[in-house]
């Protein structure tokens, strides 16, 4: 059975559906410390897609005045932890709320949406690595990727970063993935 959650406010959903594993990072905006958290967890790092995409996908259907299904968040909430549950479901009038609360203050600023800004970081990363291998797959140079600050901090040389992205990502289809602690 699912159950959806009130959590009062958009603003206090927001902050609920972190996942916990990153939850202080987040909240302190550590980005730093979130994008060396990311490459050590790539499919975390990854599920921000489909959620992007699903929360999109529910305000285009909301535009449209048509309706749509329940999400279950693919990684554990700090809803969940907290109130020790297995997973967290948003309904889709939440997606709907939480997609437009995330673009509401699109640019940095105090009051920017944690999920956006989380998803910015993981997106950017998927965007690097996207590009990185299509660089290498047409034989050109993609060496401006691998000189960013968080790739150089975790990765010996460019070798062991084009493993890296080979291991994880070459295997990765462009579906949904569901990460799991």
């Amino acid at each position: 059975m699912t159950v959806i959650i009130d959590f009062g406010s958009t603003e206090n959903m927001d902050m609920q559906i972190i996942p916990e594993v990153i939850y202080t990072n987040t909240i302190n905006k550590e980005t730093e410390q979130i994008q060396n958290y990311f490459i050590l967890h790539p499919l975390l790092m990854y599920s921000f897609v489909g959620y992007n995409g699903a929360l999109k996908l529910a305000n285009q259907l909301s535009s449209n005045k048509k309706c749509g299904c329940f999400y279950n968040l693919p990684w554990k909430t700090h809803y969940d932890s907290v109130n020790n549950t297995k997973e967290t479901t948003l309904s889709f009038s939440q997606q709907v709320e939480e997609y437009r609360y995330m673009i509401k203050f699109w640019t940095p600023s105090p009051k920017m949406s944690y999920m956006q800004y989380l998803s910015e970081i993981a997106l950017r990363m998927v965007l690097d690595i996207s590009q990185y291998m299509y660089y290498i797959g047409n034989n050109l140079e993609p060496c401006f990727i691998y000189q960013k600050k968080y790739y150089k901090n975790n990765f010996n040389s460019e070798r062991a970063f084009r493993i890296y992205i080979f291991k994880y990502f070459s295997k990765i289809n462009k579906k949904h993935i569901y990460y799991s602690n």
